[in-house]
């Protein structure tokens, strides 16, 4: 999808530097709270598209925050080690990314639109979705999306207000939050990061197991009165690259039953490794694999008292670059009972992790055996086993 191509790259040399007082995680340490902020030191301020002096913006009673690009960059024929980007006029306004979406749920708690694209895709239940307009803390959504996951997603995860509160030890009313990713180099828009003014409950972040690198904090004298700039430097901010970006990309439109089979994909001119380097793998393996298959089934995992007899069916697919899968089929689907499964195995389309090949995911063929038991009226009694062939 061109809005995942790599928009430009600048070359830039140069030592990333934040003006801003720094600090590494150690749990229940002190030293995260900050002693002093910085103030965006040798950083440009741009307003409409113009570098202006930093205590001009004060003159600007209508500025509002666009972003940041935390990267040297030259602007005016001067070098600087960042740019703040400001405006007060539409046109100059920062386009949004998720507008007029349905209200996210994961296990019953509301997130917010990017961190859904967070969620581990491959340990999804189910996904239901409603197109009724739902209002939640005086805001309309238009619909909602609810998943269930084995993923414990707020697991050593800690809230946003209480991050702010916790280590600045600013209140949320004073501050804005930017929030991006560790990565010192600058390839594609979405490492400049994003800006989050509000709804700050709807977050979280791994903080006590290093996904968050550091936190900074930079003071902004806007004219109204003088706000502060979380800086959130999160190993988690690699949504381009997450199967749940393009699961999501049309929430409403979601095929709920199958979000991760592709019905329609054509391998044409597409290469598909048979033994890559590294094979595509179940979240978790085989073994949790097949009580997911069991669950979707209904049939049991413990084989029945009475006499049965053991019986299989051969599966093959083709898992792409995001781990989705497409193509699936069978050479045993003239038996009874296996058309249901191989329905099974679409619905559980989501928990795959791709090949990868000289470092690069790519397409593979995967050939699977699912023995299971039948008893004498030839009905499927228990799953047995899953194997790769």
């Amino acid at each position: 999808m061109s809005k995942y191509i790599l928009l430009f790259i600048l070359v830039l040399s140069g030592l990333e530097v934040f003006s801003q007082s720094a600090y590494s995680h150690t749990p229940d340490s002190a030293a995260m709270f900050p002693k002093k902020y910085g103030a965006f030191e040798h950083y440009a301020f741009v307003l409409n598209g113009k570098v202006i002096e930093h205590q001009a913006l004060v003159n600007n009673p209508e500025a509002e925050l666009n972003n940041i690009f935390p990267y040297p960059i030259r602007l005016g024929g001067r070098r600087y080690l960042g740019a703040v980007y400001f405006h007060t006029e539409a046109r100059y306004a920062p386009p949004v990314r998720y507008v007029d979406l349905p209200a996210y749920f994961i296990n019953g708690r509301q997130i917010s639109p990017y961190q859904i694209r967070l969620a581990k895709i491959k340990a999804y239940i189910s996904i239901v979705k409603s197109t009724k307009d739902t209002t939640i803390n005086d805001v309309l959504y238009p619909g909602s999306v609810h998943v269930d996951s084995d993923e414990d997603f707020f697991a050593d995860r800690i809230s946003l207000p209480d991050l702010i509160a916790e280590y600045t030890g600013l209140s949320p009313e004073q501050v804005i939050i930017h929030w991006r990713n560790t990565r010192n180099n600058y390839q594609n828009e979405d490492d400049i990061g994003i800006i989050i003014g509000n709804h700050f409950p709807l977050y979280s972040f791994k903080i006590r197991d290093l996904s968050v690198n550091k936190i900074e904090v930079d003071r902004v004298r806007f004219a109204g009165k003088e706000r502060y700039v979380i800086h959130i430097s999160d190993d988690s901010y690699k949504w381009s690259m997450l199967k749940g970006t393009l699961i999501f990309e049309d929430p409403l439109a979601l095929n709920t039953v199958y979000p991760c089979y592709i019905s329609d994909f054509d391998p044409k001119d597409e290469q598909i490794f048979i033994s890559p380097e590294v094979d595509a793998a179940t979240y978790k393996g085989l073994n949790f694999y097949l009580k997911k298959l069991s669950s979707t089934t209904g049939i049991p995992l413990v084989r029945p008292s009475s006499t049965t007899k053991t019986d299989s069916i051969t599966v093959q697919f083709i898992i792409l670059k995001d781990g989705m899968i497409t193509a699936l089929e069978s050479p045993d689907l003239d038996k009874s009972g296996h058309e249901a499964i191989l329905t099974a195995f679409k619905k559980n389309a989501c928990g795959w992790t791709p090949a990868v090949q000289g470092g690069r995911p790519v397409l593979c063929r995967r050939k699977m055996v699912l023995f299971y038991s039948r008893d004498k009226k030839g009905d499927i009694r228990s799953l047995d086993s899953l194997k790769y062939r």
